[in-house]
């Protein structure tokens, strides 16, 4: 925003500085899944409310460790870890009678691969392997039960919704980048260094998750602005009168 929407000669220069060290690398994996039925899971086969929940397949803090080192080490993790949401459970327009679609969130992949290797066809189809392959672990037969999908490389979230890095969040969620320091250390009450322009997305605090909580406290301190507007006035206004 900073770079493509502003004029860097109206912001100060230590805003400018800092906002060239931002990191956007909390990257990840996208997939959209037309399903013929309902996976079923080894951990509770029967059909059920957790069908309608967030499922993450990641049995361990060390499974998601290492997802993490993956990418660090070579760009993608061999085993994902993958958050599932089956949308059509709750709204049976989605798909046919009988179908299903499923949404998958999959960590950790990385925008920009070791070796200056660039997300191609065949990068997006390692990552689908994996990501299906960690499926199929939890829930046998889920393979068999897919009629297509679409896949979103980090390149393709970058390049199709202005993602920077493929970042959904933003900016990295990093110690560097959290509470006081999102975005920027001095710049986390939401007011941004042009007047009546604030931040209100994922890379304010307290950052993505779909919370709905950066949008809330943008908006609160913009309400408090506006009203310290005509209570300075007033109190200018009364100290005026009495001298």
């Amino acid at each position: 925003m900073s770079q493509q929407l502003l004029n860097e000669a109206d912001l100060p220069e230590d805003f400018r500085q800092s906002m060239s060290h931002y990191q956007s690398e909390s990257a990840s994996f996208r997939m959209n899944v037309a399903l013929s039925c309902l996976p079923r899971f080894t951990a509770h086969p029967e059909y059920g409310p957790h069908h309608s929940s967030g499922i993450i397949l990641s049995p361990s803090l060390q499974w998601m460790d290492q997802a993490y080192r993956d990418a660090i080490d070579q760009g993608m993790a061999k085993r994902p870890i993958v958050e599932m949401l089956i949308p059509s459970t709750v709204d049976d327009t989605l798909a046919p009678e009988g179908c299903h679609v499923a949404s998958l969130f999959c960590q950790h992949f990385r925008r920009e691969l070791p070796g200056g290797v660039q997300w191609d066809e065949a990068q997006k189809q390692t990552a689908v392997a994996s990501i299906f392959q960690v499926i199929e672990a939890f829930a046998p037969g889920f393979k068999q039960s897919i009629l297509g999908y679409a896949a979103h490389s980090p390149l393709d979230l970058e390049r199709d919704f202005s993602l920077i890095g493929g970042d959904i969040f933003h900016g990295k969620m990093s110690l560097s980048q959290l509470w006081a320091a999102r975005p920027l250390l001095g710049w986390g009450a939401y007011r941004m260094p042009l007047a009546g322009l604030y931040l209100c997305g994922s890379g304010a605090h307290p950052g993505g998750g779909v919370s709905g909580l950066p949008g809330r406290n943008a908006a609160r301190q913009i309400l408090g602005d506006r009203q310290a507007i005509p209570s300075f006035l007033s109190r200018a206004f009364n100290l005026r009168r009495q001298s």
